[in-house]
């Protein structure tokens, strides 16, 4: 059965209509009865790719835009309903199952009643299953978010977006270097696919009121500096690596506490990480705060924000850090160059190199003229290439073109 779940009254193309906040952003494109869908995998948990959606997703419908948002799994995290004010839930656990061909079926109604005309899709099972059932349904703009560069893909998955190349009418990656790979791995047309960042809203960084409060509420001396990593504990993320650094900058400044924030989801992985600081002696200054709900305070009272991570696509919480005005240390996989302009923003790394990381980070520590010099540039980078304003205008603009052209 199709479950709803609302938060809100915008449930319906005209609901939705009932509230237009005008704003450059959309004066003069797209038609009023743009109807969008965006389809998605999971959302129990949330990562960059899932609060990226909802940035745009709310962003359209307060611009007077109907936007739709679909699940292919089970129980929703709570808060994905406080991002977005209606989830549609059509749960499935595999493309070859009966309950697969009910969940088409219905998908195929809900487009054709709600009259969708673009659909968005995100991660496998919405890029594959979720985009074939559009395209079926009679939508002919179809577009395919990319966030990684395949390293969770099997072989299905591979010939998958290769044989379904055709139906997307763009493909839009979320970074050069994930664009790249996408291009050759998936055999995409010339001109299918480009590149729009994820964008941050600054203003969410200009409140430091909170951070003393912050520290209270987990434990953390007030006068202690805080290095911080932000992810969800699995093995790509580099944890394990940010732990062997902090043994290291803990040597230099055994003040200094190291703070992981993120959801728990290998939970084996956090006993091990727990196991190696005590082996390294450090225990008592690392504090593994799980799911953070208030990130700006976190980054606003910490000192340097670190991503080791062994794999990514355009990492959101780089960016945040540097909205946050916090000078980077990460790693130089996937996108992240693009974001971290080494010895200007932050500071880049070869992967599972934990000591040069602590050379940065203490040499930061060291030197707070250097840290507010990278941290400001940071925050103007951010400004100027990666505002949540400029995310939605380029969306907008793709989104425009393909209708135009369909017209």
């Amino acid at each position: 059965m199709m479950t709803q779940t609302q938060v809100g009254a915008i449930t319906t193309p005209d609901a939705s209509l009932a509230s237009v906040k005008e704003t450059d952003i959309f004066r003069g494109v797209l038609p009023r009865n743009t109807n969008i869908l965006f389809l998605v995998d999971q959302l129990t948990e949330l990562g960059g790719g899932e609060r990226a959606l909802f940035q745009l997703a709310r962003e359209l419908t307060e611009n007077g835009i109907a936007v739709f948002v679909i699940t292919f799994r089970d129980y929703p995290n709570p808060e994905a309903f406080q991002l977005f004010n209606a989830i549609t839930i059509l749960p499935f656990s595999s493309c070859f199952s009966a309950r697969a061909f009910r969940v088409a079926w219905q998908l195929y109604r809900y487009i054709r009643r709600h009259n969708v005309n673009l659909v968005q899709t995100f991660f496998e099972s919405a890029d594959t299953f979720g985009s074939l059932v559009a395209w079926l349904s009679g939508v002919s703009c179809i577009i395919s978010s990319r966030r990684d560069m395949g390293f969770l893909r099997s072989a299905k998955h591979r010939f998958a977006y290769r044989a379904m190349s055709r139906i997307y009418s763009r493909v839009i990656c979320v970074s050069e270097k994930v664009e790249q790979w996408h291009r050759r791995e998936d055999h995409l047309r010339k001109g299918q696919a480009l590149t729009i960042y994820n964008g941050t809203d600054l203003r969410r960084y200009a409140d430091k009121s909170q951070s003393d409060n912050f520290r209270r509420k987990h434990s953390i001396p007030l006068d202690v500096p805080i290095i911080v990593t932000i992810a969800n504990v699995n093995p790509w993320k580099g944890i394990d690596i940010f732990i062997e650094c902090a043994a290291v900058v803990h040597h230099i400044y055994p003040a200094a506490v190291f703070v992981v924030a993120g959801e728990w989801t290998d939970i084996l992985l956090v006993q091990t990480l727990h196991e190696r600081a005590t082996q390294l002696g450090i225990a008592d200054s690392v504090y593994f705060l799980g799911r953070v709900e208030d990130i700006p305070a976190l980054l606003l009272t910490s000192r340097v924000f670190v991503l080791l991570s062994r794999s990514e696509g355009f990492p959101n919480v780089v960016i945040e850090a540097m909205a946050a005005g916090l000078p980077v240390v990460a790693t130089a996989v996937g996108g992240t160059p693009e974001a971290v302009d080494n010895g200007v923003t932050g500071f880049l790394v070869e992967n599972e190199d934990s000591a040069g990381a602590a050379t940065h980070i203490n040499r930061l520590l060291a030197d707070p003229d250097l840290r507010c010099r990278v941290g400001n540039s940071g925050r103007q980078r951010v400004q100027e290439r990666f505002s949540i304003q400029q995310m939605v205008r380029k969306h907008v603009e793709v989104y425009d073109a393909i209708l135009r052209n369909r017209r």
